[in-house]
């Protein structure tokens, strides 16, 4: 790497983690007064809606995104913008005839399931789109400054509404989804301000086009099927996790089991996912120039992510519940229980979140979704295994060991595709 490529190169990370550690700072400040605001049944509805929305958002873009990222031709990175805004018009309409179906149709939803709720759910899905494009489209450009103010801002505006919402209109999960809703049309607002966003969308044709939506999935069909397959399972699986233990123990359960998800995530928002896009685009780098080197730098990567998530994770693995209970209040202390079990798989996390960038950019997409499956495979059929009458600590307990052999499976792929497999596809 040259001087000036490693200057550029620290300096996106920093401005990467630095706005994650702000956006980490608003969550640990405002977190404590949710919880005191939004009881666990909310925090469980909304849970739930989310990750189906996050999951029906990728799965709906059909991997023209992750495509984006990688591409860095400027007239291809422009058509596949117009593709994947394209798309997820059409994703957002067949939501909203979707639920307006079921609210007509379907008697007697599940609790918690109320109308306000439903109806968030096609703008969590757009929103979540309309996100994922413009990231990616800044990730390939390398314009991460942008990114870093709109990562900050998305924070600052989900959790100010989000509290205001809760303490003056109502303490449901609807409140939740519509904080989150603002915050990325604010994220979107700010990278395309600072970003230069306007003048791409005002070149780009919103009405779907059937042939070149086409020739654009087709050109793209590995990142279309076997890719979008791939990147959604992991979140399949959390889906099916959140909907069990509501089954199983209740909607109170699940949300003690999403707050204990979602405090773990944050370092790994903090440092691996704020990091993930330069290392991504610094190893896109690597596999076009010296592709010998990727192994070496994929491993480096690895240690780096895992030293760090030891360091990071060791508070809760030793005291959950007690900070759990300290900081969020005393009805919360079964998540901290849940959390410190968690932590093992958690470590792992850190490195996967980047490493798993190697199959696209060695185009290993098919290996990808065959270590896919395999870990959904264990971690569902594992499932089967934990006793009914389990409760939310030894239930996490065994999730703890699944997910652990889940992601020791992944990095033995990622470190698989890093390696030199003779002729590279272009």
């Amino acid at each position: 790497m040259s001087d000036s490529r490693r200057v550029i190169f620290r300096r996106d990370i920093a401005q990467s983690i630095g706005s994650s550690g702000v956006c980490f700072a608003i969550t640990l400040v405002t977190t404590p007064l949710m919880t005191r605001i939004f009881p666990a049944e909310a925090y469980g509805v909304n849970g739930m809606v989310m990750t189906a929305a996050t999951l029906l958002s990728a799965f709906g873009l059909f991997g023209l995104p992750v495509a984006l990222a990688r591409e860095q031709a400027g007239p291809e990175q422009a058509r596949l913008v117009q593709a994947s805004v394209q798309l997820a018009l059409i994703l957002g309409v067949i939501c909203a005839l979707g639920v307006g179906a079921v609210l007509l149709l379907v008697r007697g939803v599940p609790p918690g399931l109320t109308g306000a709720v439903a109806w968030m759910f096609p703008l969590l899905v757009l929103a979540h789109a309309a996100q994922r494009i413009a990231d990616s489209l800044f990730t390939a450009r390398g314009l991460f400054p942008p990114l870093a103010l709109g990562r900050i801002a998305n924070a600052a505006a989900t959790r100010g509404l989000t509290l205001g919402l809760g303490w003056l209109v109502h303490s449901g999960a609807a409140m939740m989804m519509l904080g989150d809703v603002v915050g990325k049309v604010v994220h979107l607002t700010v990278v395309a301000r600072a970003g230069g966003l306007r003048p791409i969308l005002h070149r780009v044709r919103w009405l779907p086009e059937g042939t070149s939506l086409r020739t654009a999935l087709r050109d793209y069909r590995d990142f279309a099927l076997h890719s979008n397959i791939a990147a959604v399972l992991p979140m399949v699986t959390g889906l099916g996790l959140q909907v069990l233990i509501s089954i199983q123990l209740g909607t109170a359960a699940t949300g003690q089991y999403v707050l204990a998800q979602s405090i773990l995530s944050l370092p790994v928002s903090l440092i691996a996912m704020a990091s993930a896009p330069v290392v991504f685009h610094r190893l896109v780098r690597v596999a076009s120039e010296t592709p010998n080197h990727l192994i070496a730098l994929a491993l480096q990567v690895m240690l780096g992510y895992v030293l760090l998530g030891v360091v990071l994770m060791l508070p809760i693995a030793l005291f959950g519940p007690a900070l759990f209970a300290f900081v969020f209040g005393e009805p919360w202390r079964p998540a901290g229980a849940a959390a410190a079990l968690l932590c093992l798989p958690q470590v792992l996390t850190f490195s996967l979140t980047a490493l798993l960038s190697t199959f696209r950019i060695t185009r290993r997409i098919k290996a990808w979704l065959g270590f896919e499956l395999a870990g959904t495979a264990l971690v569902l059929g594992g499932l089967f295994l934990i006793p009914a009458t389990s409760d939310l600590a030894e239930t996490a307990g065994h999730l703890a060991i699944l997910m652990f052999c889940y992601q020791v499976l992944m990095h033995a792929g990622c470190l698989w595709a890093a390696r030199p497999h003779g002729e590279q596809k272009p």
